[in-house]
């Protein structure tokens, strides 16, 4: 049996030393979803919220994937509820189309030290919000197709033509932006990739 699985009917069971395993076991991953996303004095309270969320629907999760995916499927509705009480004009907040740029939210400084990984923050944060979240669940958490349609809410069907649209956009922000200029889409994909490691710390 997976070991979160364990660890979840442990919790379930009334163990709270279990609880506190899965907690240490997906706070970097919860934390790190928020370190992009959110202003820094606004991390620690989503991720308490997302923990809560988890307590109280962790009955919710059937182990259809891994828990990390059923996490931060609820990290980004804490996210998306975020958004709309920091921006309550709008109606709706739609996810395909707006970007934190456009809604005037100022992530967390992350300490970079090269050129193309501030291009690279920069491009993210221009992307519209799913597609920002959907390159981030791939590139730093290494979810696969089934997992980000969990944590994205979508169909499993989606993902792959989600995922080469979101690559191509942002291939397309960086642009001359980006060094080297004539870096391919693996010098691109292990860039980004390689942020994670940055936002982890």
């Amino acid at each position: 049996m997976d070991e979160d699985l364990q660890l979840l009917e442990a919790w379930r069971a009334g163990d709270r030393r279990s609880g506190s395993a899965l907690f240490e076991r997906h706070f970097t991953s919860v934390r790190r979803f928020f370190r992009n996303k959110v202003p820094a004095t606004e991390i620690e309270d989503l991720v308490q919220r997302t923990f809560q969320a988890l307590l109280e629907h962790q009955h919710q999760y059937r182990g259809e994937a891994r828990f990390v995916a059923y996490v931060l499927a609820i990290a980004r509705s804490q996210w998306h509820r975020w958004l709309r009480k920091h921006d309550p004009v709008r109606e709706g907040i739609d996810g395909g189309t707006v970007s934190l740029r456009d809604l005037g939210v100022s992530p967390s400084e992350v300490a970079v030290h090269r050129q193309e990984q501030r291009v690279l923050f920069d491009a993210l944060q221009r992307l519209p919000l799913d597609t920002q979240a959907l390159l981030e669940l791939f590139y730093w958490e290494g979810l696969d197709a089934h997992e980000i349609a969990i944590a994205m809410g979508i169909q499993h069907g989606a993902v792959r033509t989600r995922l080469t649209r979101a690559r191509q956009a942002l291939r397309g922000l960086v642009g001359d932006g980006y060094a080297p200029a004539d870096a391919g889409d693996r010098e691109l994909d292990d860039a980004t990739r390689g942020l994670g490691e940055l936002v982890r710390s």
